[in-house]
């Protein structure tokens, strides 16, 4: 008398089966060692660090004993470039015009303008101004208040923006000899932050490339997967496997593991290579794990729906990029729209997010956590019952 086959072992022989499969496939197998290959080396090309200089517009100060003070301030970071006007240095810092340093000089020049650049003039990419009055100079020295104007782009961080104060006061300090007081009012009244504001998602290109690099992993994962399905149903491999004695709940559950599998350990090996699971490496595997688990239900749906490659390949990136605009959000640094953050993967990527960027842990995390796990669940029951209707009806 034979024991009965469990079902996990049943699972577990379909789950090889099928990554077997995937294996033999020449062109997937391909493609995904070429995709592993490709998203490594930008990975490491792309600049490791961000240029925190930050290029400091002046207006209003002509005194070349001054600016010698201005730069040699103890604020770290942050470079002079002299403009003629207050209203030059606010078009510019606001984005309405470029200004281009050529033989110590400044030329601005709006955007609307038919004026070509100097020749061999460098751009001056100036996110901060501080517009001085006339009479900074002989009223710093007489001992009187006076008031400076600061424009601040809003990609510019807070430090910095705060540290434009204590770098007036030292100015005067420099000018005067003394501490004297420097009118800086509220920062509502004397800050004009000019443009989207951004600030606080400084991020090196490799950080903000990691988001981008693991979707692209996890789409090669749908797109295999649902190749493979596909193929199943066509050729009815799948209603083969129920004459023996796996049940339509064991081929199901195969395929959504299988997939989820593919999925983190391919994921595993870009990260590693990378070297991103140095920081809380438990926690960004199980991200990517509720990852595969969310595409593994993609790709039951793309698999049970396509009926050739071409069609497959459609219904694949139907279903992809969508998930994907959050990645690409990652890169224009700012906060996401609403519409975006409703995304089924938007919890995924602030999860890798804060904890690769940022350090964040386990508390941080949880709430992309638990909304992630939602939407893992919603999606692959909803690939469950799409495949599970599909077999039925072979």
């Amino acid at each position: 008398m034979s024991r009965p086959v469990s079902h996990a072992s049943v699972i577990g022989s379909i789950i090889k089966k099928d990554l077997q499969e995937y294996s033999r496939d020449r062109l997937w197998a391909f493609l995904t060692v070429l995709l592993l290959v490709v998203m490594i080396a930008i990975f490491w090309v792309l600049p490791d660090s961000v240029d925190e200089s930050i290029p400091v517009g002046v207006s209003g100060l002509g005194d070349a004993g001054t600016l010698a003070a201005l730069e040699t301030t103890e604020e770290e970071g942050l470079r002079a470039v002299l403009f003629g006007s207050s209203a030059q240095l606010r078009s510019v810092v606001a984005g309405d015009a470029d200004a281009w340093k050529t033989n110590g000089a400044v030329v601005v020049i709006p955007n609307d303008s038919d004026v070509e650049k100097p020749a061999g003039a460098e751009k001056a990419n100036v996110e901060i101004g501080l517009a001085f009055p006339e009479d900074f100079i002989a009223a710093t020295a007489a001992g009187q208040k006076t008031t400076v104007e600061v424009f601040v782009d809003a990609r510019v961080p807070d430090e910095i923006q705060s540290s434009m104060s204590s770098l007036v006061r030292e100015l005067a300090f420099a000018v005067a000899g003394d501490d004297l007081p420097v009118d800086i009012q509220e920062p509502d009244e004397v800050y004009t932050v000019l443009g989207e504001d951004r600030a606080g998602n400084q991020v090196t290109p490799q950080e903000s490339f990691l988001p981008l690099l693991v979707f692209f992993v996890l789409l090669m994962e749908m797109f295999g997967m649902s190749s493979l399905i596909a193929r199943e149903v066509q050729s009815r491999t799948v209603t083969a496997l129920l004459v023996t004695p796996a049940t339509i709940g064991d081929v199901l559950t195969a395929k959504g593991a299988g997939g989820a599998l593919l999925g983190v350990g391919q994921a595993v090996i870009i990260l590693v290579a990378i070297n991103a699971l140095g920081h809380q490496p438990l926690l960004i595997i199980t991200l990517m794990l509720l990852g595969a688990i969310m595409v593994s239900g993609t790709a039951m749906v793309a698999g049970s729906v396509g009926r050739d490659f071409m069609t497959n390949l459609l219904f694949g990136f139907v279903f992809m990029v969508p998930l994907m605009i959050p990645a690409f959000a990652v890169l224009f640094p700012g906060t996401a729209s609403g519409w975006i953050q409703a995304l089924p993967s938007y919890p995924l990527v602030q999860g890798l997010v804060k904890v690769s960027t940022y350090g964040d842990g386990w508390a941080e995390v949880l709430p992309d956590l638990a909304a992630l796990f939602a939407w893992c669940v919603a999606l692959f029951a909803i690939g469950w019952l799409v495949l599970k209707r599909k077999v039925e009806t072979l």
